[in-house]
This record gives structure tokens, C-alpha cells and sequence, in this order.
């Protein structure tokens, strides 16, 4: 993968975890968790072990095990898509500085074209 491919990927899931802040959808938060888990893991290599602080993300008051209400369902997506977001836009702004020796050089500087 470019470094230009990450970057728009990343471009991308940012612009649809912000759509899910304010139009909280739980099929559309599946689905954009697999995929930006599938882009971190293509880059950044598998995570077998996650910082406390991320387990600890979307955990409701309600007991563990209970159904949440659309309310509860809301604020879970948002927590999640947060944190999630925050991840995102911290390693977008690592790789577009400094770069990342997973990722090729982009074609159009190895060939010289423009865009």
C-alpha cells in the first residue's frame, strides 16, 4: 500500500466515523469498525493486546449482559467511534510527517508524474 493510499483510505473513515458522531447507525458502525481495523492492521501490523483504556471504551453503567436502549445504543457508538477516531487521525498525522517504513513511496513520486 502507497502512503498516498493510506492517507485517502484514512481520509475516508475519518469522514465516516464523523457522519456516525452525529447520525449514530449500529449496522454502519459495524461495518466501519471492521474496516478501519482491517487499514490499522494492514499498516500497523495485528494488536493481540489492547491498552486498558481501550477495553474500558464503551462500557455503559447498565450491568454487563443487559440490552441498551437506542439511548444507551447512541452513546456507545459515539464513545467508540471517538476513541476510534482519535486513533485514526493521530496516525494519519504520524504517516503524512514522518512517514512509515510499511508503506511504499507513492507512484507518482517514484515516477515523477504530478497530480
Amino acid at each position: 500500500m502507497s502512503r498516498r493510499a493510506f492517507l485517502d483510505a484514512t481520509d475516508e473513515l475519518i469522514a465516516a466515523g464523523d457522519r456516525l458522531l452525529t447520525e449514530p447507525d449500529w449496522n454502519a458502525f459495524r461495518m466501519w469498525l471492521l474496516n478501519s481495523d482491517e487499514l490499522l492492521e494492514r499498516v500497523w501490523g495485528r494488536m493481540d493486546r489492547y491498552h486498558l483504556a481501550w477495553l474500558n471504551v464503551g462500557r455503559d453503567s447498565a450491568p454487563s449482559g443487559s440490552d441498551l436502549d437506542t439511548a444507551g445504543t447512541h452513546r456507545f457508538i459515539v464513545e467508540v467511534a471517538s476513541a476510534k477516531l482519535a486513533v485514526l487521525r493521530t496516525m494519519r498525522t504520524s504517516v503524512e510527517k514522518q512517514g512509515w517504513t510499511l508503506l511504499s513511496d507513492d507512484d507518482d513520486q517514484q515516477t515523477g508524474d504530478e497530480r
